[in-house]
């Protein structure tokens, strides 16, 4: 027996003896039936019926199962499975997920829930029960964007359709170099950076490959390398674009007392609430250095805070300092200082209930944990590995040269 399939339809015949040489009987062939397809979750699409609904308010995982007539036995069984690959705390309103139901009888047989647009569990109880983790594939293209800044980089960017998170690439990757608060019109960039999809829709955008920017005249260039021994941006040179701050505030170790919490319990006001910083237990007078260059955009005593300085590292870090006993001479509102530079002395002003320092650092102006901050190195390619990352960059390079070109010599020819 010989299956054959001509134009997506698949057929069986019986050998015969051949009517005549190289012949075959079309009334031998029996029809196969066509094997059913699978949903995005590797379901068969016709044994069930599958609905979407969203987390509504004060909904928990529990009201959700037991509205899908799951016992509060197997509730519990799914709750002890999904301990390490769910948290059912972390329910939002408007989450989305999806219910099976089989396809005859109605009963409700799994549900799909999304953490993310590509992150989900699957809750099975169709025969015992399963808990299993899964991620939908992310899809990338290569795109590119190029302008002229006529009000600011954001407008400019999404004028185009570009998505506006390309422009917190740029500036988070030119930022050191770069004040894109103080930008300027007739400021040139292009850059190749990658679109994500899921499931067709847009997902955000993927790892900014190369980019130039030309800010006051002067032209800058940043290239994504990523080797045994480099990770980051890099210029035509080899030189890192972007430069570190350091771990800490002080030149010396200095034990932390308190880390950064979102439920830590205060003990001075005797409740709990977020503690969106790192306290370290140094001694009275201890010099608290800045952590980068950058400008002091506050200085001055500030309530709980008390005596604080905050200094604004790029349009993407600024750091925090607090209850500071005292400032370092010239440490004023406006003034710029340098990495490593002291700019107070530790104390115990403001609301405490002991000395320290309390450090906050933000990322685009949001409280971000300091001691698992993953910061872009300073150093640049080495001299072993300089020519095989010039060789790497040279079809970016010409990539960047041609974005305009084209729009420039259509000007010129009309």
């Amino acid at each position: 027996m010989v299956a054959v399939c001509l134009f997506q339809a698949c057929f069986v015949f019986k050998e015969k003896a051949p009517l005549t040489k190289n012949s075959v009987n079309i009334e031998e062939f029996e029809e196969i039936e066509e094997l059913p397809g699978l949903d995005d979750y590797g379901y068969v699409k016709n044994e069930s019926v599958v609905k979407e609904a969203k987390v509504k308010r004060n909904e928990s995982l529990y009201i959700i199962l037991r509205s899908l007539d799951v016992t509060p036995e197997d509730i519990y069984t799914i709750q002890q499975k999904a301990i390490g690959k769910f948290n059912p705390r972390r329910i939002n309103q408007n989450q989305k997920y999806y219910t099976y139901h089989d396809a005859e009888t109605g009963t409700p047989t799994r549900m799909i829930f999304h953490q993310t647009a590509t992150d989900y569990v699957i809750f099975d109880w169709s025969n015992g029960i399963e808990v299993e983790t899964g991620s939908k594939e992310i899809e990338t293209e290569i795109a590119t964007a190029y302008g002229t800044i006529e009000s600011s980089l954001y407008e400019t960017l999404v004028g185009q359709g570009v998505n506006m998170l390309v422009a917190n690439g740029l500036s988070e990757i030119f930022g050191w170099e770069i004040d894109f608060f103080r930008l300027y019109k007739g400021d040139k960039f292009k850059v190749i950076y990658e679109k994500r999809f899921v499931d067709g829709k847009p997902y955000g955008i993927g790892q900014i490959i190369a980019a130039e920017f030309e800010h006051r005249g002067q032209i800058y260039d940043a290239y994504f390398y990523e080797s045994e021994e480099a990770y980051g941006y890099y210029d035509n040179l080899g030189n890192s674009v972007q430069k570190a701050l350091l771990k800490a505030p002080f030149k010396y170790s200095q034990r932390i007392s308190s880390n950064f919490s979102y439920n830590r319990f205060h003990p001075v006001l005797k409740r709990r609430m977020p503690h969106y910083g790192v306290d370290y237990a140094a001694p009275m007078g201890t010099p608290v250095i800045s952590v980068g260059d950058g400008e002091i955009i506050t200085s001055r005593y500030n309530g709980a805070a008390g005596n604080m300085v905050k200094i604004r590292h790029n349009s993407t870090y600024s750091t925090a300092y607090l209850h500071l006993n005292g400032y370092a001479s010239g440490i004023k509102e406006g003034r710029r200082v340098k990495q490593g530079q002291v700019i107070g002395y530790v104390g115990k002003t403001g609301r405490v209930t002991g000395v320290h320092l309390h450090y906050n650092v933000y990322k685009n102006d949001r409280p971000v944990n300091p001691v698992k901050l993953v910061l872009p190195p300073s150093k640049g390619i080495s001299e072993a590995e300089l020519e095989t990352y010039k060789v790497s960059i040279e079809s970016k390079k010409s990539e960047l040269e041609k974005l305009g070109k084209e729009e420039s010599l259509a000007e010129v020819l009309n």
